[in-house]
């Protein structure tokens, strides 16, 4: 087939095009997977997992921090109450049973004390860990909406790019005559369709074409199709 130097050139203008268009598509499919930041998806749904967690803890030892001190105060108001009836009471035998029950109570007192005081150190312990957590998870939604943002900005430009890209081949297309447009589509659907010669080298598979291969390719007319012998691409000398 025989095609002009200007048309193997647009030809080759076409190659490169459809390149650039195949490349922008299989980037663009990685960008709109879904599985662009799956790592760090990841990463914030176990930061949830540990936040709720973490929150439940911190609410179980308020909780017992809660009935502690509503146990404590019982005993206190008891204690005051057994303390006035000490006081008022006449009686030997009525002030040594009071007497015992305060006893008593000052023991239960001082070790729901002791137990208050225990809570308070975890609760602190808990909510430090709750708040380092939430720390972390907001840190990650930050990244992941950051991220999320540009990548949705990179799409929009890769879009917007694949359209004039696409365009921009409808009219390299029309330049070019139908005979080597089909030729070069027939070639396309096997690989690349088309490269230029470089010395001895194959744009298209990058292999090294033989002396006498060679010789014969460079001794055709400039407008006779010349491919290579290894992949059959189209060679742009």
């Amino acid at each position: 087939m025989k095609a002009s130097e200007n048309q193997q050139a647009e030809l080759l203008g076409l190659a490169n095009l459809d390149l650039e268009i195949s490349r922008t598509r299989t980037y663009l499919t990685n960008l709109t997977s879904g599985n662009a930041f799956s790592d760090l998806r990841s990463a914030q749904r176990d930061c949830a997992a540990q936040l709720i967690e973490s929150r439940n803890a911190l609410d179980q030892v308020e909780l017992d921090l809660a009935r502690a001190e509503a146990d404590l105060k019982l005993v206190e108001q008891r204690i005051e109450k057994d303390a006035a009836a000490l006081n008022a009471t006449s009686s030997s035998k009525d002030a040594q049973g009071i007497q015992s029950e305060l006893e008593t109570l000052k023991k239960r007192k001082s070790e729901l004390e002791d137990l208050e005081l225990a809570i308070l150190e975890r609760k602190d312990e808990v909510e430090a860990t709750y708040k380092t957590v939430l720390t972390d998870k907001q840190a990650i939604d930050e990244e992941l909406a950051a991220k999320e943002s540009a990548n949705e900005a990179e799409i929009m430009k890769l879009r917007s790019g694949l359209d004039l890209s696409t365009a921009q081949r409808s009219q390299q297309a029309s330049r070019i005559d139908a005979e080597l447009i089909a030729l070069y589509e027939k070639k396309s659907s096997r690989g690349l369709a088309v490269g230029r010669l470089l010395g001895r080298e194959c744009g298209a598979c990058r292999m090294t074409i033989g002396a006498t291969a060679l010789a014969e390719i460079n001794a055709m007319p400039r407008d006779e199709i010349a491919t290579c012998p290894d992949c059959q691409a189209i060679l742009i000398r």
